[in-house]
């Protein structure tokens, strides 16, 4: 996510965050937020644990405090235990903080196709909630990634060729799905729709159905999202135009732009997340097959003809012209698997699942700091930076979510 794109388009939500810069009561202990029962065996090293940390004259001033002023060791940080799989988490991949909602956040489940809900990440007390759409097997099936949008509403992208769970032969009807975050609605049917439609096609309010094996989305304005698409290895520019409402399924007035196609590389079971900068334009993206942050700049991209659409009424056109440049890779900033990717500060955060670093990088591919988590491969994925510049991650191999903030 990023904290520019946000300021730009939403200025009443930007304050809302900036409202929750500091904590309004005593932060969570690492063991604090869940019973010990719940906690994993062997869930963190010693060393992350807030009281056998380095003392404060042993810390340096420079790097990302959140990542250890340059350190790179987990003692140099706090880390908090926020959400375990007992709060219903299983493999999550990716996490978002509500904007208009501080404390807030929302992580997506691949195992079952739901979402878990903290209410308020700065209160232990606070509840938890887990949810699954009546019709989650489709619009939410395998989902790799969320991302908030307009005000009340986020997107999601899934890594699926469409089974229904199973249930059906592959056909590649799949894409990125529109959903509102109030939750009156999110996770529950709408009879209407239901008597309408014929059958009850949950809460979801748009989906587009040309992106299939989609490992990440982007938020860039009104009702347009970027999507890292892995059947085609391309990144595409989906506009839901007007939603058709709370379980109702017209997805026939989608506008999409398919670029660069065959010059990103999904890996699978490992999202490819991205975050696009409302103040330059750039789409910034973590190409994890081709190991490197890349920059999409789509300047001077201009339309080479129409594609042929899955869902009628779709128009989808392919781009030419636009250009995808590294900003890091493996010989720059040590990048073997990037995925998780972050915007904040004038700072882009990558989250290594190959070798469980994260990395802050400027805005030119400079690495400024890295923090080694001590986690195992494969679990780190989504990153989520709050306006404090806490740091939140996943931790898809033990099921947890994980807060990293400086000492």
């Amino acid at each position: 996510m990023t904290v520019r794109t946000r300021a730009a388009a939403l200025t009443c939500a930007a304050a809302l965050l900036a409202c929750d810069a500091t904590e309004s009561g005593r932060a969570r202990d690492t063991d604090a937020a869940l019973p010990d029962a719940a906690l994993p065996d062997a869930a963190l090293p010693d060393a992350a644990l807030p009281d056998a940390a380095l003392p404060d004259a042993a810390l340096p001033t420079g790097g990302v405090a959140a990542l250890g002023s340059t350190l790179h060791t987990l003692d140099a940080v706090r880390v908090e235990v926020l959400g375990t799989r007992a709060d219903g988490l299983r493999v999550p991949r990716d996490l978002a903080l509500d904007p208009e909602r501080p404390g807030r956040l929302w992580v997506v489940n691949r195992e079952d196709d739901s979402v878990v809900i903290l209410h308020d990440v700065d209160d232990p007390s606070a509840p938890r909630e887990k949810r699954i759409d009546p019709y989650a097997l489709h619009f939410m099936d395998e989902v790799s990634s969320i991302e908030f949008g307009a005000p009340g509403l986020f997107g999601t992208c899934q890594e699926s060729v469409n089974t229904y769970a199973g249930m059906a032969e592959p056909n590649d009807f799949m894409g990125p799905t529109l959903w509102s975050s109030d939750l009156e609605i999110f996770g529950y049917s709408n009879p209407s729709a239901v008597a309408a439609v014929g059958e009850d096609l949950g809460s979801h309010l748009d989906m587009l159905h040309e992106s299939p094996l989609c490992m990440g989305i982007a938020w860039e304005r009104a009702n347009i999202y970027w999507t890292f698409d892995g059947k085609t290895q391309s990144i595409t520019r989906a506009n839901f135009m007007q939603d058709h409402g709370i379980g109702y399924d017209d997805h026939s007035d989608g506008r999409m732009q398919r670029f660069v196609e065959g010059e990103v590389r999904r890996v699978p079971n490992v999202p490819s997340h991205m975050v696009y900068d409302g103040q330059t334009d750039l789409l910034y993206v973590a190409d994890t097959g081709n190991r490197r942050v890349a920059v999409l700049d789509t300047t001077e991209a201009r339309s080479a003809g129409r594609i042929e659409t899955i869902e009628p009424g779709t128009v989808l056109w392919r781009m030419q012209d636009a250009t995808l440049t590294a900003l890091a890779d493996a010989s720059t900033a040590g990048l073997e698997r990037p995925s998780g990717l972050a915007l904040h500060d004038d700072l882009l955060y990558v989250t290594d699942n190959a070798t469980a670093r994260i990395t802050a990088l400027t805005l030119d591919g400079a690495v400024v700091d890295w923090l080694d988590t001590g986690l195992e491969p494969g679990a780190l994925m989504g990153i989520e930076l709050d306006a404090a510049g806490r740091i939140y991650v996943v931790d898809a191999a033990r099921d947890r979510v994980l807060r990293l903030s400086a000492r």
